[in-house]
């Protein structure tokens, strides 16, 4: 069993977003760690390895992409995009060839999220 798959990083630059994911989170017994953006996401991960990952893809600086790319290539961590400007299929290729385990739209459905999340904590606990 992975003790930090409960743990959680949210990288996306709007605040009441991260803040909001933050609470949803926590009420289903996630520990979440926040960053504004791609540099702030980095340091954390150095700091404390996250089980999962909630990537925004347009952030300021250093885009979500390369981000997950700089993550992927050191770690392995499940990571779920999210994002208001991209429709999936425009990451499709990325997201196969970097093992992204799924991509949300916003407005997100929650519902959906937590789906997501537990079927990649089923995965990593068999």
């Amino acid at each position: 069993m992975h003790d930090n798959i409960r743990n959680i990083l949210v990288v996306d630059d709007e605040e009441n977003i991260r803040e909001f994911l933050k609470e949803f989170l926590e009420e289903h017994n996630f520990n979440v760690t926040l960053a504004e953006d791609g540099q702030k996401a980095l340091e954390l991960i150095e700091e404390k390895l996250p089980g999962i990952m909630i990537v925004d893809l347009l952030l300021p600086g250093e885009h979500g992409i390369s981000l997950i790319k700089t993550v992927k290539e050191k770690y392995f961590i499940p990571t779920i995009i999210i994002s208001s400007i991209y429709e999936r299929d425009e990451v499709e290729d990325f997201m196969e060839e970097y093992f992204v385990e799924a991509f949300l739209e916003k407005p997100l459905n929650l519902d959906l999220l937590m789906e997501k999340l537990n079927s990649i904590i089923n995965a990593r606990t068999v």
